[in-house]
């Protein structure tokens, strides 16, 4: 068995599935904490309805939880609506393994080096959920502090309704504006989205890109960590766009040279964007054994392995 945090092979057996180190890194804690969820609010957040439309948002509840590390007892999880340090999506009916392929598709960013929030499993009764640390609470001097962080609706003065309305190029715009190395961060954000293509993730909408600030207070923003990963092609292969988003004027048949005259546009040469791309595509084999080594199901397993495949063909073309 892997560890459920970092992904490597557990060398001892343990009840928990996490290695000590991880549970540290993560929790801050020697324990693995228990989790208090009240089941009545688990049920409601299970039949509560959200945002209208056949989206991976609307189904994909959100719990915050608050981590109570009392002296000599068990750390514990707790329900929480205010000032949480960490956010548990649990299992859903209608797709298979939400969890899991978060999970995996975070571990995936990481591996090909995008920065990604803290991230884990947790098991769950009978199934898994999906848990990560919030970056913009941090250790103050009185006390938790908060970084200021937004995200693109917010920094485009969208309402989150419009979350799918507006492109890449626009949202490269707002990187320009706000961001202390704005260079730095459009290069950056072109790699995320060829990697979201290689994963087929077609969800990574005006919600799911954010500035944070460097430190409390300084009032300058870089492009924050990646999150809310998800391989939707493969949680809903009715799927029938690439992006959340127009690059070029669409979010269907998504080629090579699309990613060209994006690169383009925001002051990337072709020579660089085609250096970028194939260093993603090198990977591939990794993914790929990514994806079979997963705890997702394994027709699941072989369809995200074919998609990688079929994606680094286009790309390589």
């Amino acid at each position: 068995m892997n560890c459920l945090c970092c992904g490597k092979p557990l060398h001892t057996d343990n009840n928990f599935g996490w290695h000590k180190r991880c549970i540290k890194r993560f929790f801050g804690t020697s324990k693995l904490p228990k989790i208090e969820l009240d089941e009545a609010a688990l049920e409601l957040l299970a039949t509560q309805s959200t945002k209208k439309g056949f989206t991976i948002p609307g189904v994909q509840k959100k719990l915050s939880l608050h981590l109570q590390r009392g002296q000599g007892t068990t750390p514990r999880l707790t329900l929480i609506n205010y000032f949480a340090e960490y956010i548990i999506k649990p299992q859903v009916e209608q797709f298979k393994a939400l969890p899991e392929s978060e999970h995996l598709v975070m571990r995936m960013a990481h591996a090909v080096g995008i920065a990604t929030v803290p991230h884990a499993l947790i098991q769950s009764k009978n199934s898994y959920a999906y848990i990560t640390k919030r970056i913009d609470r941090v250790d103050g001097k009185d006390g938790a502090a908060k970084l200021a962080m937004e995200d693109f609706c917010q920094l485009g003065q969208r309402l989150t309704e419009h979350k799918y309305q507006g492109s890449y190029e626009r949202c490269c715009k707002i990187i320009e504006k706000y961001s202390d190395r704005s260079k730095l961060d459009l290069t950056e954000f072109f790699i995320r989205l060829v990697f979201f293509y290689i994963t087929g993730n077609s969800d990574m909408h005006l919600k799911n890109f954010s500035l944070i600030e460097t430190f409390v207070g300084s009032k300058r923003y870089v492009l924050s960590a990646a999150y809310d990963l998800l391989p939707v092609k493969v949680n809903i292969p009715a799927d029938k766009e690439d992006f959340a988003l127009a690059m070029n004027g669409k979010k269907t048949k998504i080629r090579k040279n699309d990613f060209f005259k994006f690169a383009e546009s925001v002051g990337i040469s072709k020579d660089i964007a085609e250096k970028l791309i194939k260093q993603l595509v090198d990977k591939k084999n990794m993914l790929q054994s990514m994806c079979m080594e997963s705890l997702l199901p394994n027709d699941m397993k072989q369809a995200f392995s074919d998609l990688i495949e079929k994606r680094c063909l286009i790309l390589m073309s």
